[in-house]
């Protein structure tokens, strides 16, 4: 048997494991759409994710936390929004159709709805949906800010109780003049406060009008405090220590950090209110009546121990590039990103490999039901020149029509899987059941093992190819076709012609 022989078979080879393998991807493609395979696996993907890693090294009570925190950020509706189906009564009934048969596979399985109360979730979820929304999950920017406006509410506080002892110490008959001007006072930091807790202002601009609030008060005051006096004086020079708390560069640096929570630091006091089985309040020093108690305390009920762990890592990686409280929060949500992205990447290769293992046990049952059995198939094509040259014509037009395409795209997938089927529809292709393909038996009508056995490895060898996947096999004939043609077909004269023209 000489070399282009054993090119035409080989082609021929080929073709058939690329028809078989497009019809295996279209069921497995089925299969996976039915069972939801890819939007089921991405769950639990995440749910891996939100305990660590190690979901299976956790109690009972922690991996039912998991499962209902991954169901809180599915409930958002930024990722309620990614899982839209076509519109329609006619795409509606097949989505429902669907939606039953997967189902009833897991009624007859005994396998649990990952997707709680709905019957189907996304495929896919971008990175930034999934930070945003386990943000809005964990509602760490309320909380931060819910602290930072408890903390300026207590600064308000204490300044305005530093202001009245000062005022105390004053002579009496100028202490009920004052006293208004305290009142003016106080009046205008709590409208500061307020303003801030209505997001009218940032807490810079909020300093920075209480340090103004507060030259008024002192300008005002004084005119009834001549500096001459005694009293005056010391009015003076305490009410100065005051302001320079506000308008001092390093004071208001310092003063920033102390109303503003580190980001790593809630995070670190939300992971040591269950590790210590301390309140909120004892940590906090907030009352339990308060809107801050109750958030955090809301956040570390639904929070599992992992995810605590993880995003307090991520908060630290976060304010390592410094910036403020908005900044380190943007950072925050990137780090989430990168760590997201990383895990979806491990996930992604532990799909392929299942779906590795399902392809190879779809392409066997292929290969049996089709009695697709290589060893003979290669038998066939060695032995019939007729079928070996009419196998290889139609496997050279259909890479002269497709020489660029690429099977990556589902469409180009349906245009190569219409031009094999027409080619089939023409073809004695050596597998079926055939007579000529049927099982060996004996003349007492007793199945002949040894043959039993070489078709039985010939059916294995089809389904491994099968589970190759069309794509392989594409690009593989398009690579022996060249080898036998010596290269790609130089273009003809009238090509050349239309190309110079």
């Amino acid at each position: 048997m000489n070399l282009p022989v054993i090119i035409d078979i080989v082609i021929g080879l080929v073709f058939i494991y690329m028809a078989l393998s497009l019809l295996a991807s279209e069921i497995q493609e089925l299969i996976a759409t039915v069972l939801q395979w890819r939007a089921e696996h991405l769950k639990k993907s995440i749910e891996v994710l939100i305990s660590g890693g190690s979901e299976n090294a956790q109690d009972p009570l922690q991996r039912q936390r998991v499962r209902q925190f991954a169901n809180l950020i599915y409930s958002n509706p930024i990722i309620n929004d990614l899982n839209q189906g076509a519109k329609g009564h006619l795409s509606q009934f097949f989505r429902a159709v669907v939606h039953g048969l997967g189902g009833f596979y897991r009624l007859i399985t005994r396998t649990k709805n990952v997707f709680g109360k709905k019957s189907t979730a996304p495929s896919y979820l971008p990175s930034d949906s999934f930070s945003t929304s386990l943000l809005e999950t964990l509602k760490i920017t309320n909380l931060m800010r819910s602290i930072t406006e408890g903390r300026l509410e207590r600064f308000k506080d204490l300044q305005l109780a530093q202001i009245q002892v000062i005022k105390d110490n004053l002579p009496e008959s100028t202490q009920p003049i004052v006293e208004k001007e305290l009142d003016w006072l106080t009046g205008e930091f709590n409208k500061v406060v307020e303003d801030y807790k209505n997001n009218l202002g940032s807490l810079e601009n909020s300093l920075e009008r209480m340090s103004e609030k507060l030259g008024f008060y002192i300008k005002d005051s004084q005119v009834y405090l001549p500096e001459t006096e005694v009293g005056g004086r010391e009015f003076q020079r305490q009410m100065e220590f005051v302001k320079a708390s506000f308008d001092s560069e390093f004071e208001r640096s310092a003063l920033r950090s102390q109303l503003q929570p580190s980001l790593s630091n809630v995070l670190n006091k939300i992971r040591k209110v269950r590790k210590t089985e301390e309140t909120v309040s004892e940590i906090l020093d907030e009352k339990e009546e308060s809107p801050i108690y109750q958030e955090i305390q809301e956040t570390v009920n639904s929070m599992p121990e992992s995810l605590k762990n993880s995003l307090y890592i991520l908060a630290q990686r976060a304010e390592k590039g410094g910036g403020d409280t908005q900044q380190q929060l943007q950072q925050f949500q990137r780090e989430i990103e990168i760590w997201f992205d990383q895990s979806m990447e491990r996930a992604s290769g532990v799909y392929k490999r299942n779906s590795r293992g399902v392809a190879i046990l779809l392409g066997t049952a292929i290969a049996i039901a089709a009695n697709a059995d290589s060893i003979n198939i290669i038998n066939r094509l060695s032995k019939d020149s007729m079928l070996r040259s009419t196998v290889n014509l139609y496997a050279q037009q259909l890479v002269e029509k497709n020489t660029s395409t690429k099977l990556d795209n589902p469409s180009n997938l349906t245009k190569i899987q219409g031009e094999v089927d027409r080619a089939l529809d023409n073809l004695a292709l050596p597998f079926g059941w055939s007579p000529a393909n049927k099982l060996e038996i004996d003349e007492q009508g007793k199945l002949l093992w040894p043959a039993f056995m070489t078709k039985l490895f010939g059916w294995i060898l089809s389904g491994i190819a099968i589970s190759m996947g069309a794509g392989f096999w594409f690009d593989l004939l398009n690579k022996f076709i060249n080898i036998r043609n010596a290269g790609k077909k130089p273009p003809s004269s009238v090509e050349e012609g239309e190309v110079s023209s």
